[in-house]
């Protein structure tokens, strides 16, 4: 049961919207699950002590949000956890390294042919021990570092890889003309690690540091894993943006 929380008559917020923003909270905290019956208009009434129009109103905003349903002969029962309004796409993301006006230059740090362990086979869905192409970068801000990448792809699919400069030359570019991929969708996740021995020399943090780190797989327009990237961020240079839509 959800817990009994007060709805106050002297707050400047009417009764209804306190109530409604009670039963809300429990559905979208999964309090009450989809499929479960909420309490009654004559059961809020006694829970709350507010007047049946109040517990018809909430009720009745809960349905307009697309939370509710009510089904004869049983009450309202919970059609969904998220409600119709609320903003659930990523519609566009733009990520900043935060100093305006600096000018961004990139090392190609390391670029070697690896086996694939474990967790690498399963981000791009081959087989342990497949060759793969590892390119290490890092990236400057005005010749401070500001991250470093790692970029993982299958070698057979792109066999020059290995030979080719990427500080000078654009790796996207090559990826998308010279091997035909064109890019469909990508995961990513963003999480807080800290910096290890290798990301505190180049990074030129403190070894144990806070750092953003970001790993993106990115689908091919076979939908197909044709791209891992494991990056790692100081984080007074890194601001995330993102625009949601309905």
């Amino acid at each position: 049961m959800a817990e009994r929380r007060a709805v106050t008559l002297n707050a400047r917020e009417n009764l209804y919207s306190q109530l409604y923003d009670i039963v809300f909270q429990d559905i979208i905290s999964h309090v009450y699950k989809v499929g479960d019956r909420i309490p009654s208009e004559t059961e809020l009434m006694k829970r709350y002590d507010v007047s049946r129009i109040t517990a018809r109103r909430a009720m009745e905003m809960l349905a307009a949000n697309g939370l509710i349903e009510k089904r004869r002969g049983f009450g309202s029962v919970v059609i969904s956890n998220v409600p119709d309004t609320s903003l659930q796409h990523v519609r566009n993301y733009e990520c900043f390294c935060m100093r305006q006006g600096a000018l961004p230059s990139k090392v190609q740090v390391d670029a070697s042919i690896i086996p694939a362990g474990r967790s690498l086979a399963k981000q791009l869905q081959v087989d342990e021990g497949t060759s793969l192409y590892r390119l290490c970068r890092l990236h400057l801000l005005d010749s401070e570092p500001a991250f470093i990448e790692f970029n993982y792809y299958e070698n057979e699919r792109f066999p020059e890889a290995i030979v080719r400069d990427f500080s000078r030359e654009s790796l996207r570019s090559y990826v998308n003309n010279e091997c035909g991929v064109v890019w469909k969708r990508a995961n990513q996740t963003i999480s807080a690690s800290c910096a290890t021995v290798a990301h505190a020399k180049f990074l030129g943090v403190p070894e144990g540091s806070a750092l953003i780190h970001v790993t993106r797989i990115s689908y091919d327009q076979h939908d197909e894993p044709r791209e891992f990237v494991d990056s790692f961020y100081r984080p007074d240079y890194y601001r995330m943006e993102i625009e949601l839509d309905r």
